[in-house]
């Protein structure tokens, strides 16, 4: 958690990476004793890219800070969805990143329209300071977005099982100050560049070094060592062999 907690450009961060660096090194050393690199293919990757912490991009003289989730449901525009839907008591049962959740008082409330409730208090959170969008879960069930690269990262991480009410977008640079009940100063989870750019990075084996420039995804990396090794991807890949490492 030392990205969380101090940000990918601290000397924290770098002092942690150093300490990886050596470690990797200390196992391509083993495997080169025991195997030998000319006979090993490396791949490193990530589940994910890494912001920087608003404080950091303030002094850039970017835009950034942080989003307090758990007030939301005492704030106005929550009076406001009480009046109109004739509820009362607690709206809101939490927000579980990137998901806000109603509460059970809500949802079973008698004769309660649930698509028309989700929508209404979409509408209102994108009014507030870091948000950038708010998707229904009944849009995100129906497909129903505009076509683009965001809600298409949108939709891959929803899971109508699992998922929750409304589905909130921050502003690149905005965060909540929480992971899993440590303060922290960034997190990721959003879709944008900074949490979905990652290296994806093949060597050895008889690979000659080379740039690709072109976008491709981190679910490539399944279904091309699949190629290299002569096997079947696994039946739920969903990436495309990368030529330039299986037609070296």
């Amino acid at each position: 958690y030392v990205g969380h907690v101090f940000g990918p450009s601290s000397l924290e961060a770098e002092d942690n990476l150093l300490h990886l660096d050596r470690t990797l090194a200390d196992l391509f050393a083993y495997i080169d004793r025991e195997i030998g690199l000319d006979r090993t293919l490396i791949v490193l990757s990530a589940d994910h890219g890494a912001p920087e912490a608003p404080g950091y991009l303030r002094k850039l003289g970017k835009l950034g800070g942080y989003v307090t989730p758990d007030r939301w449901d005492t704030k106005a525009a929550a009076e406001r969805i009480r009046a109109r839907f004739g509820l009362t008591g607690k709206l809101i049962q939490g927000y579980d990143h990137p998901y806000l959740n109603l509460s059970d008082e809500v949802r079973n409330a008698e004769g309660i329209d649930l698509t028309a409730l989700e929508t209404a208090i979409a509408e209102e959170l994108v009014a507030f300071e870091g948000v950038a969008f708010a998707f229904p879960s009944s849009r995100l069930r129906e497909g129903s977005l505009p076509e683009n690269a965001l809600t298409r990262a949108v939709l891959n991480n929803y899971n109508p099982d699992r998922s929750g009410d409304i589905y909130v977008v921050f502003n690149p640079g905005w965060f909540i100050a929480d992971f899993d009940g440590l303060s922290v100063t960034v997190t990721h989870g959003s879709p944008w560049r900074h949490d979905t750019f990652v290296p994806i990075i093949f060597a050895g084996h008889g690979l000659a070094p080379q740039p690709v420039s072109r976008r491709v995804h981190t679910v490539d990396v399944a279904t091309t060592l699949a190629a290299i090794a002569g096997t079947r991807p696994p039946d739920a890949a969903a990436g495309d062999v990368l030529l330039e490492v299986v037609g070296r």
